[in-house]
Order: structure tokens, then C-alpha cells, then sequence
């Protein structure tokens, strides 16, 4: 029988074609029978042929192979075992071990994640648009399989955007240096806020800044970023399961919250940890620490786009209590 733990550690799911092909396969097959049924109620003597049914077969033999892709394709992940099959059915499997690396958006390829063997065999191909290819993603980052980003082998991804990115450049950390890690994040976090106080004086504006903590189902509930409650105890002794922690700024002048007409306040959120599920065999959960330098191009990005925004729209100040705490670090505490 299955025990807790192995539940806890069991890796199962799959990566499909997304809607897209299916979407593909309509179309095609529509617009060649749309363009025979023209041709048999609207026939001319000129036309027709293998000028006309040529191109159509190819349409609809087009359409077909969208279906079967949509309908086929699909990598299935038990644990350590890869089934990939493709678009005609036919299966390959083979284990974690034998991937040898993946090249990931690299070459005539930037929207595929290529698996290559031991030897440098080609095991399969998928599209960065199928899904579960982020998670499929995931899995051979936590399993450590070597990575090719540009041609370049072990390189970091720092030429991919979006999901995938940030996941190759975030890094794991344990729960004894959670506290380190965001004390130094909030200095240097706290020096481009200053700065950006100081280049925009005219705003006579200042930024609360600080890290919140999360714990459980606190950030399923919807609700403005100040009215967010923490269910993560004061004397932090232990990591709960689900953790999240969130660089959390709020510009304030001396009479209040700064918030724009539609009552919103303004605020920048920086997701810096998370404790969620790992995809390593046997491993259960992961704390996953995002890549600073990632978050302080954006940081600066974004407060260079609000020093332009500010005096284009109408804002005023309100009266609001944090309904959580922010600290200059987190982590575990007595």
C-alpha cells in the first residue's frame, strides 16, 4: 500500500499539444471543402484540375495531421519513466538517467525543448506552446539534466522570456538561510527605492517597503494587496508547506496611501521565495528562491515607467492599515 510520504513524493502528469493544432485542424479542413463544395456549385471552363485539387488535398492531408497531433502527441512522466508518443502513435520510452542534456529555444528551434541521449541521440522534441511544457520544463531543472540555452551548454537562460526563464535562473535554498538571503535582497531592494526617492523629490512621495510572509491559502483569497491577512505565526519555528514570500512596496506621501482614482493603491510586489512542490525524485517540496538580478532589472524598470506615469493621472492619498507585517527579513525566528 502506498504511504503518506510516497504520495507526497509521487510525479505524475503530461504534456499535450495545445488547442491551437486543433484550432489549425478546423480551419484547414473547412476552407478545403468550403473551396470544393465553391468549385462543384460554381463550375467554370477555365480552372480545375490538378491546379485546383492538388492544393486542396494538401489542405485537408494538412488539417488531418493537425488532428492527429492533437490528438496523439503527448509526453506522459511517471517518477523516473518518459513515454513520449508522437502524431502516428508509435511510443518511445526511456528513464530520467538516460537523458544525457536538452537544448531549449536554441538555433531554427527557439520555440522547442529538444531531449538528447547519453550518446548525443535525439529523444524527442516538443513545443514550448504544448501543454505542461512549463512543468515538463520544471522537472528536468530539479532533476539537474544539463541544459543548452544558444547553443551554449550549461549556460543560464537568460535568452528565454516569460515562465520558462525565470525558471532556469531560479536557485533552491533550505530554510536556515531564508533569512540571509532576504536581508541582503532588502538592502540592495531598499537602495533603488531610496534612489528613485531622491531623483523624484517633486513627488514628495516615500516607499514602505518590506517583506510579507504567507502562509497556506492566504493568497487564494482576491482581495487588494493591502487587505491580504498572514496566517504565518510571529514565532516562525518552522517553514509550513506552503510558503510564500513577497517584497511588498507602497508609496505614501505624509498624509497617507497613495492610490490612483479608481481607489487602487500603488504598489510594486516582488514574489522572492516560495515553498511549493519539487519535481527531484523522492525530494516532496523545494523553497525556490527567483534570481535577484532578475527582479532589480525589473524593479528598475517599473519605477522608471512610474516617475512618467505619476504626473499623467490623478491620484490622492487615503487612510489604510496593513492587515499584514513587513519586515526587513524573513525566515524562521524565535
Amino acid at each position: 500500500m502506498e504511504t503518506d510520504r510516497e504520495r507526497q513524493t509521487d510525479i505524475r502528469f503530461q504534456v499535450r499539444e495545445s488547442g491551437t493544432a486543433l484550432v489549425c485542424g478546423v480551419l484547414a479542413i473547412g476552407a478545403a471543402f468550403f473551396i470544393l463544395l465553391m468549385r462543384l456549385l460554381h463550375p467554370s471552363a477555365a480552372g480545375g484540375g490538378a491546379l485546383l485539387y492538388a492544393p486542396l488535398a494538401v489542405m485537408f492531408l494538412g488539417g488531418v495531421l493537425c488532428f492527429a497531433l492533437y490528438g496523439n502527441r503527448r509526453v506522459l512522466v511517471e517518477n523516473m519513466n518518459i513515454c513520449y508518443v508522437n502524431c502516428m502513435r508509435k511510443e518511445k520510452r526511456f528513464t530520467l538517467d538516460e537523458i544525457g542534456f536538452c537544448k531549449v529555444g536554441t538555433g531554427g528551434s527557439a520555440n522547442q525543448i529538444v531531449l538528447f541521449d547519453l550518446c548525443g541521440s535525439k529523444l524527442c522534441k516538443l513545443d514550448l506552446e504544448m501543454r505542461g511544457a512549463a512543468e515538463f520544463y520544471q522537472y528536468l531543472a530539479d532533476n539537474c539534466v544539463e541544459m543548452e540555452y544558444g547553443g551554449r551548454r550549461g549556460g543560464r537562460a537568460a535568452s528565454l522570456n516569460g515562465l520558462l526563464g525565470a525558471i532556469g535562473r531560479e536557485t533552491s535554498v533550505c530554510a536556515e538561510e531564508i533569512r540571509k538571503c532576504t536581508a541582503l535582497f532588502y538592502e540592495e531592494a531598499v537602495g533603488i527605492f531610496r534612489a528613485w526617492e531622491a531623483r523624484n523629490g517633486q513627488f514628495g512621495a516615500f516607499w514602505e517597503i518590506g517583506f510579507a510572509e504567507y502562509a497556506g491559502g492566504d493568497m487564494e483569497r482576491r482581495c487588494r494587496p493591502w487587505e491580504r491577512e498572514s496566517s504565518v505565526p510571529e514565532k516562525l519555528t518552522e517553514l509550513p508547506e506552503a510558503y510564500e514570500c513577497v517584497l511588498e512596496a507602497y508609496l505614501k506621501r505624509e498624509d497617507g496611501y497613495v492610490v490612483n482614482r479608481r481607489g487602487e493603491e500603488v504598489v510594486i510586489l516582488l514574489p522572492y521565495l516560495a515553498r511549493t512542490r519539487s519535481y527531484r525524485i523522492g525530494e516532496g517540496t523545494r523553497i525556490r528562491r527567483t534570481d535577484e538580478q532578475s527582479l532589480t532589472e525589473w524593479l528598475e524598470g517599473r519605477l522608471a515607467a512610474l516617475a512618467g506615469e505619476l504626473p499623467r493621472h490623478r491620484y490622492h492619498t487615503e487612510e489604510l492599515t496593513l492587515r499584514h507585517r513587513l519586515r526587513a527579513s524573513a525566515g524562521l525566528r524565535e
